[in-house]
């Protein structure tokens, strides 16, 4: 399964090009309160989230997206961490004894600067810190 939360469009681009070469399904993260498409839009919001480390509320996966041994779990990053909306999904879904292979987009972060913000969200999971999408 290759779960992503998407701003503006750039993860979705990657999750699905994840998905043609493993055949895996998609799943998108929906906040309950939907960014603005435009980035421009949704940097106020975005800003605040991160200044005051508020955490959107996301709507509860089906018990289906999660019966995967194996999960891509994918997101931008925001602040030089993981978007507060995948961490909104981790803090309602439990990933316990799954493999995680994070990927994320950026200008200028990397996945390493969210992976403590993953362990700490996923503490019994198993985060394969090697995947690469681009080597699939």
């Amino acid at each position: 399964m290759i779960i992503y939360f998407s701003q503006g469009g750039h993860t979705k681009k990657i999750a699905e090009k994840i998905a043609k070469k493993t055949g895996d399904q998609l799943y998108a993260i929906e906040p309950v309160e939907p960014y603005p498409s435009k980035t421009l839009q949704a940097a106020p919001r975005i800003g605040r989230e991160i200044a005051t480390q508020t955490i959107p509320e996301v709507k509860k996966a089906p018990a289906d997206v999660l019966s995967d041994d194996v999960i891509y779990l994918g997101y931008p990053m925001f602040g030089m961490d993981m978007a507060h909306a995948m961490r909104g999904f981790l803090k309602v879904n439990d990933l316990s004894g799954k493999t995680i292979k994070p990927f994320m987009t950026s200008g200028v972060s990397t996945l390493k600067m969210s992976l403590k913000t993953l362990k700490k969200l996923a503490p019994h999971s198993v985060i394969d810190e090697t995947f690469d999408p681009k080597k699939l």
